[in-house]
């Protein structure tokens, strides 16, 4: 797998608030059997951890019972817990994904085959990853986190009120978002503060964050230095920054955030930042496959 720059900076924000990784890496085609949305209707019950986190029942091939994944459209491709990955005997090859500016080393691996509702994904290129820390903050076993490389092969709505995800045709309510199915992302165009931004749309985190190193300068969000925080994906001297974003327009529609992060450092030619989808309290969010469009809903 050939990976192009991946966003670990979410990392150093675990103790804020929860946050999952957000990676990206370079898609590659896979064999599926895709739904037809029109004939195909599914609900799945969730599970929701700090209001935001989405938690799943699906099937990875080569274990007869179900397993936990994390529903997160901020990742592309999806991530395997490298618990299961040995588990499953699955050949690994080395990678590399990147974090406060250096090059850290992560293995990348294809499943043979993964199931969420009516969605099967065949020879799927995934992360391996140990998620260990992310199933003592849930206090539940981990098979993996389902990005939008997974997600986008069916129409659906995840409803955070009565959590549930429903496959099957989607609405077109809310503020709508181009995914590029190439990148395997969704990006918002929005302006925070009157300056044009793009944030990834993000099921994976409750927070705005901007990427620093992206702004030649950010002196006009009233920056605030925050303690130091650092995992093993990034160094132990990061300082984050905290501001104010009282003026968020998005859809046509005001938003405010009392705080937002900075994360130094980071860049991205992709986009500007991650938008966390319950950040500016949407209760739910579409994904229309025909269109290749989510939408927001507040």
């Amino acid at each position: 797998m050939r990976n192009r720059s991946k966003i670990a900076c979410l990392l150093l924000l675990t103790s804020f608030a929860g946050s999952t990784v957000s990676v990206r890496a370079g898609n590659r085609r896979t064999s599926t059997d895709r739904p037809d949305d029109a004939a195909v209707t599914a609900i799945i019950p969730l599970k929701i951890y700090r209001n935001f986190l989405v938690v799943a029942e699906g099937q990875i091939g080569g274990v007869s019972e179900t397993q936990n994944f994390i529903l997160d459209t901020g990742s592309s491709p999806s991530i395997i817990n490298a618990r299961l990955a040995a588990r499953l005997g699955l050949s690994t090859t080395p990678s590399k994904t990147t974090a406060v500016g250096e090059a850290i080393p992560i293995q990348a691996a294809t499943i043979p085959d993964i199931e969420l509702g009516p969605i099967r994904a065949l020879s799927l290129p995934v992360l391996v990853n140990d998620l260990s820390q992310l199933e003592r903050d849930c206090g539940l076993p981990i098979a993996g986190i389902i990005g939008l490389d997974v997600l986008s092969k069916s129409s659906f709505r995840l409803d955070y009120d009565t959590s549930e995800i429903e496959f099957g045709p989607a609405s077109h309510e809310g503020i709508p978002v181009h995914f590029d199915a190439r990148a395997g992302i969704a990006v918002a165009e929005l302006t925070l503060q009157g300056r044009p931004m793009r944030l990834l749309v993000d099921t994976g985190s409750e927070i705005v964050v901007l990427l620093g190193g992206n702004f030649a300068e950010t002196g006009r969000l009233d920056l605030r230095n925050t303690a130091q925080r650092g995992t093993s994906l990034a160094k132990e001297n990061t300082r984050l920054q905290i501001f104010s974003a009282p003026d968020i327009l998005l859809g046509g529609q005001h938003f405010s955030k009392d705080e937002a992060y900075v994360v130094p450092g980071i860049t991205d030619p992709g986009f500007d930042g991650m938008l966390g989808v319950r950040a500016l309290g949407f209760r739910a969010l579409s994904y229309d496959r025909s269109s290749e469009t989510i939408f927001l809903e507040k």
